[in-house]
């Protein structure tokens, strides 16, 4: 079990500070290297990396030591991680209090060398993992550290469909891009701050999709947000000219002429 923890006056460590690779197998393994911005937390404060995947509630929880004396993984196994889409956090945690304090946090780090078995990189704010969902086509999937689209993978090809069909991309996304806005804001996070968690990068990506590439509204701000939201979702559909693809796919489809 994770211990509860103290996110109070934490700070965010940058990606940069960490590289993760991750090597084929039965389980796969994985190496990283750690390099600490000097904070001016307390030696004896803990060091953990934990792994996760898409579509799973799986984590695998790694000690690397404390911060004076690092104890980075070094092909070190990720059981019950099975899914392509990988990711890690690492945290710095005060035990000295009965709840851990989390001193500094990096979310959302990718390998940036894997096998065969394992993306590579980010790929981008919306990754899209087949799971069993059912009679259900696509789900929206909210963890700590990212959003993630699944669809059914009892329906061949649905995965790529997603990202491709110009049918289902236009109907399926500005109701996604709608209902990950709705959750970011209510977040209440500071997107001017730079760090990788999703519900930043997604009022971001808003914020550039937005006609006066206005800041959303606070989370108490309802009407306000809810203004915003649909003159992103707006945004988007504009950009994609999403009319348009839809209505020449379906022309296509129908074999018209007209």
């Amino acid at each position: 079990m994770i211990k509860r923890i103290n996110s109070l006056g934490r700070k965010r460590i940058p990606s940069t500070s960490i590289s993760i690779a991750v090597r084929d197998g039965d389980p796969r393994r994985f190496s990283a290297s750690i390099n600490l911005p000097e904070n001016g937390w307390p030696g004896d404060a803990i060091v953990v990396m934990e792994a996760m995947c898409a579509g799973s509630p799986n984590v695998k929880r790694i000690d690397c030591g404390t911060v004076n004396r690092l104890s980075v993984p070094q092909d070190s196994p990720l059981d019950g991680i099975t899914g392509k889409n990988v990711f890690f956090s690492l945290k710095v945690i005060d035990r000295s209090e009965k709840i851990g304090r989390l001193l500094g946090v990096a979310d959302n780090l990718r390998p940036t060398q894997t096998g065969k078995q394992t993306e590579v990189g980010r790929r981008g704010i919306l990754p899209v993992e087949a799971k069993s969902l059912g009679q259900r086509l696509w789900q929206l999937e909210f963890r700590e550290q990212d959003v993630f689209l699944l669809v059914n993978q009892d329906v061949p090809g649905l995965s790529e469909q997603m990202r491709s069909d110009p049918m289902i991309y236009s109907l399926v996304y500005p109701e996604v891009i709608r209902r990950v806005l709705y959750k970011a804001i209510e977040e209440n996070v500071d997107i001017d701050e730079d760090d990788e968690r999703w519900q930043t990068l997604w009022l971001k990506f808003g914020r550039n999709l937005h006609p006066s590439k206005e800041n959303p509204p606070g989370a108490h701000e309802e009407e306000d947000a809810e203004e915003w939201i649909e003159q992103v979702v707006d945004g988007f559909c504009q950009m994609h000219g999403l009319k348009d693809r839809f209505a020449r796919a379906i022309k296509g489809a129908s074999g018209s002429d007209e």
